[in-house]
């Protein structure tokens, strides 16, 4: 695993001429982790890189999140992107909608242990629940110390029945824990059928920082760059960034790359059209 800025490492991941399929986590990597999700929005200068390569000819834009897919478009507010909702379990984008089946026919059950944990979380200083329509979330980064094991016991004791019925799954993320429809379906494979709907022989860039985003940097193994957010010794991507701070400084070389690649485009169209108006002259 390499420092992507280290030697101008990452002027050689990018092949020329190639259309990038550019992926992002939000949490962590567009914006820092806050102690409360409600407040995480994109800075001014992140938003209007985001929205300079959405209006590139020479890039696709995807946001894949593990928040409510509605929550995730309503933060970013970008149109004519992608964006993937619920760890990919629900996708939408230009002429592209995909919800998985297993989300739905889940509904119920992810709905009735959310009830339950409402109730029993309910004397737990800083704990809380995030609905996200096809998983729930229970959050403990503001909880003390002290409660931390009780929340687990409280979570284990609602959830275990289901997850023993194999009827739902658990993604233990940052000072969260996620119940989830129990599929064989998460961000890798969400990349890959996105890719496939591309039709553009595009070249992936994952970029991510959380665990939730080692199935899409194992996906892309030799297929693309992967970079995550943070060192880690235990991590299948290719490069990382010291932290979501240098995140922008990436964005702008990515943005450098499709213009240069965009100024390619249009010599190599109009050395086409000067040849047929050549042949035509003759």
């Amino acid at each position: 695993m390499r420092y992507l800025f280290e030697n101008n490492v990452y002027v050689r991941t990018f092949k020329a001429g190639r259309k990038i399929a550019l992926f992002l986590d939000f949490d962590g990597t567009l914006v820092p982790i806050q102690k409360d999700p409600t407040q995480c929005f994109l800075s001014n200068k992140i938003k209007s890189q985001l929205l300079l390569l959405a209006g590139s000819q020479c890039c696709h834009l995807i946001v894949l999140s593990g928040r409510a897919l509605s929550d995730i478009k309503k933060r970013i507010g970008i149109r004519k992107i992608y964006y993937g909702g619920n760890h990919g379990l629900d996708i939408s984008g230009p002429d592209l909608r995909f919800m998985h089946p297993k989300a739905l026919t889940s509904k119920l059950a992810i709905e009735y242990v959310r009830r339950k944990l409402k109730k029993e979380i309910a004397d737990i200083d800083g704990a809380w629940l995030e609905n996200k329509k096809f998983s729930v979330s229970l959050h403990f980064r503001s909880v003390k110390k002290e409660d931390i094991q009780l929340i687990k016991k409280v979570f284990n004791k609602v959830a275990n029945e289901f997850i023993e019925e194999k009827r739902l799954n658990v993604i233990k993320g940052k000072k969260v824990i996620e119940l989830i429809p129990h599929v064989s379906w998460n961000k890798g494979n969400a990349v890959l059928w996105i890719l496939k709907q591309l039709k553009d022989k595009c070249m992936p860039v994952y970029i991510g920082d959380d665990q939730t985003d080692e199935t899409a940097f194992k996906a892309l193994n030799g297929k693309g760059v992967t970079i995550r957010v943070g060192k880690s010794k235990k991590t299948a991507a290719n490069y990382y960034l010291k932290g979501h701070w240098e995140l922008s400084r990436l964005l702008k070389e990515i943005l450098e790359y499709t213009k240069n690649n965009g100024i390619r485009e249009i010599v190599k169209s109009n050395s086409k059209m000067q040849g047929i108006i050549n042949r035509q002259v003759r």
